[in-house]
């Protein structure tokens, strides 16, 4: 009987010579049978879901070429699953061996005609759906114990552990700090106003490497609304663990994975406070941050392209004060519609420098400083107070805990150890001490310096230095500018009343002074 070999195996975790192996299998059988094997096909690290296109299974598709050409009795396969796992696809795989005078033989079943064919065809198709539900409970199961369930976050090394019965206990996450120290600085200079293109450039130009090995891109950082993913959406590093949050679909055309998104009520949430690397304080700014951004695109909010953009008004007409022309500001209103009378301009570098020097003569004012003193030490002293409150009760519950844990301890070796409720109990209890020292632990990093002598001088100093920061390039100048935009309420542009020019009337915001004592 002239016979067709056919091998294949589903993905690159399994043995690459599973195809070696199958067909030395099917050769065994040939010659037993005494049949003649004519050729051999063979597909690897590809699913029995993919099709039977050339583009999709390029054996498979290559052996139903073969047995159009006829001189061809059978196909010899291992199982009816080595040919597909889709239950329409073994049909028509069937149908057209059928159509041009072959069989489909395995040696697992033997001659596979019309009946055995559709119960095995369903039942390798359901093997899948059955396998992936295995998998997902699996999953969860993790992820409820408080294991990673999915791929690894940047910021976070994977900790290799062998457990009690001697098995590698997967999923267990620890925080990477040199990367933690960049998801840090990438909150911090988000929150401080600087756009996501300078955070990335300035990533780039540092030699710093993305998550992915590669260049850094916005999208990395913000990531997906939806998916909730992205730096700046990825709620681990807030110290809370999501499962659930996409799911992996089939497409009935591509035969190709799809992911898609579960409603946000289906997501499961597990606290893991050993792994927080950012305050909720920073991840509720970022989330008010974002309430500004998501939606209509045309509500997002923009960085201004200058510093003084949107600030200035015509001292005339109330017009706003912008650039009509490459170097120059002007009046809005008489550039457009000619209807004020207020055609003075003045350059970007005197525009800024007059600007700067009336907002550094009101922040240096007495009154000012004297403000920005008293803001300072309000908080220095709430923080000290607060610090002092907090400390206690957890300094209690950290002691109750570690007595809690040496009792289980003795119970274990006394014989409990047998009992998988108390070995849960001495996890959870061990869980809860991790966090109440990263609690305190918190609250140490977080102690405030102690109140300063020459807070006034050093409140001089960096205004002083505002000119100097507005003179860099990239984070360092979106900072600058952001803190003394924030510092400005209006800024009246009206002609000299004597000689050329105009005159530049600055009022500045007084309480956001407070934000300079932060």
């Amino acid at each position: 009987m002239r016979t067709i070999l056919y091998a294949r195996y589903s993905s690159e975790l399994q043995n690459a010579l599973s195809t070696v192996d199958q067909i030395a299998s099917l050769r065994e059988r040939a010659d037993r049978e005494g049949w003649t094997i004519i050729d051999t096909f063979a597909d690897e690290e590809i699913s029995g879901r993919a099709g039977i296109g050339e583009m999709q299974r390029p054996g498979l598709n290559a052996m139903l070429n073969r047995v159009e050409r006829g001189d061809v009795d059978q196909v010899l396969a291992e199982a009816t699953d080595r040919i597909a796992r889709h239950s329409g696809d073994a049909h028509a795989v069937r149908e057209h061996l059928e159509h041009f005078g072959a069989r489909l033989f395995t040696l697992a079943d033997g001659h596979v005609d019309e009946i055995t064919g559709t119960i095995k065809g369903l039942m390798d198709s359901r093997f899948l759906k059955d396998l992936a539900d295995r998998i997902r409970r699996g999953q969860r199961g993790q992820h409820g114990r408080g294991f990673n369930a999915g791929g690894l976050a940047y910021g976070y090394n994977v900790v290799k552990k062998i457990g009690e019965d001697g098995e590698i206990v997967r999923g267990i996450l620890e925080v990477n700090e040199e990367e933690a120290a960049i998801v840090r600085r990438i909150f911090d200079e988000t929150l401080a106003g600087v756009s996501s293109r300078a955070i990335v450039k300035a990533l780039n130009e540092e030699g710093i490497p993305s998550p992915s090995g590669k260049l850094w891109a916005t999208n990395v950082i913000h990531g997906d609304r939806v998916r909730a993913n992205g730096i700046l959406r990825n709620n681990l590093y807030r110290g809370v663990m999501v499962y659930g949050r996409t799911r992996r679909a089939y497409h009935p055309k591509t035969r190709r994975y799809v992911a898609r998104v579960n409603p946000v009520s289906e997501w499961r949430f597990v606290d893991v406070p050993h792994l927080r690397i950012v305050s909720d304080a920073q991840w509720k700014a970022i989330e008010a941050h974002y309430a500004a951004f998501d939606g209509d695109v045309r509500t997002k909010k923009r960085h201004p392209k200058r510093l003084l953009s949107g600030l200035g008004k015509c001292g005339v007409c109330g017009g706003t004060w912008t650039v009509i022309s490459p170097a120059k500001w002007g009046c809005s209103t008489a550039k457009n519609k000619q209807a004020c009378s207020n055609t003075r301009t003045i350059s970007t570098a005197l525009y800024e420098q007059r600007t700067m020097g009336q907002l550094k003569q009101i922040l240096l004012n007495p009154d000012a400083i004297q403000l920005f003193v008293e803001r300072y030490n309000v908080g220095i002293r709430k923080r000290l107070a607060e610090a002092t409150t907090n400390r206690a009760p957890l300094e209690r519950k950290a002691a109750d805990l570690r007595g809690r844990i040496s009792r289980l301890v003795d119970a274990i070796a006394d014989g409990a150890g047998e009992f998988q409720e108390v070995k849960d109990r001495l996890r959870t209890a061990r869980a809860d001490l991790a966090d109440t020292e990263h609690q305190l632990k918190a609250l140490d990093d977080a102690a405030p310096i102690a109140l300063p002598d020459d807070l006034a001088d050093r409140y001089r100093i960096y205004i002083a230095q505002l000119d100097d920061a507005l003179a860099t390039e990239g984070a360092a100048r979106e900072r600058a500018a952001s803190a003394i935009r924030e510092l400005i309420d209006t800024l009246t542009l009206t002609p000299n009343k004597t000689g050329r020019g105009v005159e530049i009337q600055l009022t500045g915001h007084m309480a956001n002074i407070i934000n300079l004592a932060k």
